[in-house]
């Protein structure tokens, strides 16, 4: 079957469619890998915009109004507005005082007419290092200073990416049964026709049905409760750290985190953790985790969501500690495995931004740290 031997056209002519080892530190830390991830997260922000004036009908949505009555499948459809239009061309518009024809007339050559169509810490104390204030090394202030840009470069991508998906809207919407729908076969073939007139046949073979506001009355009824996919989060809090010297603090904690729900409760995601604090020595302790996480968040009340995650993977230390001291000789700079777990609340906001709240526990450098932190995921 192809979609162009269903094509209603109201025009006389359209063109056709065009297919598209850890690394131990001395005397200073290496924050090469950190400016890299800022400046991949700026190019991220090139390009990003508001959403397209189209809206796109899911397949299992098109399939299941194609076989309730005409009549009545206009009343509730279910759309997705896209981030950039599809290659479709415009149709005829219909109105409110539009004649409404269930049955089409099939002309000679089977067209319709009249239609329209996202550590080992080392416990010393210093040695040598006399009066006044030492002088300290180790790399930590470094590692806070290329944080702290590459925090600022995702805060400003989540803004970005929220300003795109808050403007999109998902839910249903009430059509006019002329509406047209653009329909997309699976052989790139195109045809626009009323959404009456659409049978299951036309729809089994579409790759993707494309409706717009300004070809037909339209009304929207209500959004889709909050629906994961791809996700992109940043959260920001306290969370402690363990000093080479064995004491555990608490300072300024950030999550970075980007991964994939392939269902509503699982989530498989990366996730970056930047933290620091002032040590003894009123030097910079510096912390960076690097994970592998689950989240699952099976319980629902209404717009509230909870569950659980965990997560594997890699903590490293950048300590200022005074020079001469066996910590000043790169011994407050070491790397450990981390295992994360934790607690997690969400607040829907929006069919794809929720509010996001996290406490939990960190295992690394043979020590246990906490953090609480909330922000906002993207999905």
């Amino acid at each position: 079957m192809s979609l162009k031997r269903h094509t209603v056209s109201a025009t006389t002519h359209r063109e056709p469619r065009r297919c598209k080892d850890l690394r131990r530190h001395s005397d200073c830390c290496d924050t090469e890998p950190m400016r890299l991830v800022a400046m991949v997260t700026a190019g991220l922000l090139v390009g990003s915009g508001c959403a397209a004036n189209s809206y796109k009908i899911p397949t299992s949505e098109l399939q299941r109004i194609s076989t309730l009555p005409p009549e009545v499948r206009s009343q509730r459809v279910l759309v997705s507005q896209e981030i950039t239009a599809s290659d479709v061309g415009p149709a005829q518009p219909v109105s409110e005082t539009t004649e409404v024809i269930f049955i089409p007339e099939v002309r000679v050559g089977g067209t319709y007419s009249g239609g329209y169509r996202h550590g080992s810490g080392v416990s010393t104390g210093t040695r040598g290092g006399g009066g006044g204030v030492p002088k300290l090394s180790g790399g930590g202030s470094d590692g806070k200073a290329a944080a702290v840009a590459v925090i600022v470069l995702a805060a400003v991508a989540l803004v970005a990416v929220a300003g795109v998906e808050g403007s999109r809207f998902d839910g249903w919407v009430r059509l006019h049964p002329m509406h047209p729908v653009h329909l997309v076969g699976k052989d790139g073939s195109q045809a626009v026709m009323p959404l009456a007139w659409i049978d299951p046949q036309a729809a089994a073979f579409t790759e993707k049905a494309i409706v717009r506001p300004n070809e037909g009355p339209w009304l929207q009824l209500e959004r889709k409760p909050l629906t994961r996919g791809a996700t992109y989060g940043v959260y920001g809090g306290y969370g402690s750290s363990r000093s080479v010297y064995g004491d555990v603090n608490a300072g300024p904690s950030f999550v970075i985190q980007g991964g994939y729900f392939p269902v509503q409760q699982i989530g498989i995601l990366a996730t970056v953790e930047l933290m620091w604090r002032d040590n003894r020595y009123n030097g910079t302790l510096f912390e960076s985790r690097y994970l592998a996480e689950i989240q699952a968040l099976p319980l629902v009340l209404g717009p509230l969501h909870a569950g659980v995650y965990g997560g594997y993977g890699f903590s490293y230390r950048w300590e200022d500690t005074p020079v001469g001291t066996i910590e000043g000789q790169g011994k407050g700079n070491d790397g450990s495995r981390a295992m994360t777990g934790g607690a997690m609340l969400q607040l829907d906001l929006h069919t794809r931004i929720a509010l996001t709240a996290r406490m939990g526990v960190v295992s690394s450098h043979g020590d246990k740290q906490t953090d609480a932190l909330i922000g906002i995921s993207v999905y």
